[in-house]
């Protein structure tokens, strides 16, 4: 059979596209584990909303302690809810805020959340920017944000529960963005309501 030079490069390509499905199927948080730089991180659902609300994270997050959490967000308008690794450098969080928000108006509240984020801060780099239609109806979009010591990624999430907006966050440092970000947003999508508690 003749050769005509494009079979090895076209066998290349294949072999890597089977390769990235493959680990795309290994990463997926409903296998209830990833592995990250050849650790297996193990995830399980966990109640976030006290009788509210369930998402699937990493079964070694816990809440941060008040010390710990008084300084990593000094402002008094910190989150209501951390969750964070052993070492406080990965985190995810919410904010119960009082604000009333309707599913139809999701889309609107996070372009104008992207937009005052954005004002406040020009060199933040818009990554993704997308609205889920799963269980919640969840809008989100992530950046990247300068600090002192290190860029920090931030995914940011807003949903309506009992026609109440929740604002959550998952922030880790820039440089581990790309081992993180795509658990990150399956973590969003894993957000589920309590049988007795509504969406907006």
């Amino acid at each position: 059979m003749p050769t005509y030079g494009d079979e090895e490069f076209i066998y290349d390509i294949a072999a890597k596209n089977s390769q990235n499905q493959s680990d795309e199927i290994q990463n997926n948080i409903k296998n209830g584990y990833i592995i990250i730089d050849n650790k297996r991180i193990n995830f399980s659902e966990r109640e976030v909303i006290k009788d509210r609300l369930i998402m699937t994270i990493p079964s070694d997050f816990e809440l941060m302690p008040q010390e710990l959490a008084e300084f990593k967000y000094p402002s008094k308008n910190r989150p209501h809810i951390i969750f964070t690794d052993v070492e406080g450098e990965i985190n995810i969080n919410f904010t119960l805020t009082t604000d009333k928000l309707e599913n139809e108006g999701i889309e609107d509240a996070k372009e104008y959340l992207k937009q005052v984020i954005i004002k406040m801060n020009p060199s933040s780099r818009i990554k993704k920017n997308d609205v889920i239609e799963e269980d919640l109806r969840i809008g989100y979009f992530d950046y990247v944000s300068p600090a002192i010591d290190s860029d920090i990624y931030n995914l940011i999430f807003i949903f309506s529960l009992d026609k109440q907006l929740i604002l959550g966050a998952f922030n880790s440092l820039h440089l581990d963005m790309a081992k993180w970000q795509e658990a990150a947003i399956q973590m969003v999508r894993s957000l589920r309501v309590i049988d007795g508690a509504k969406e907006g």
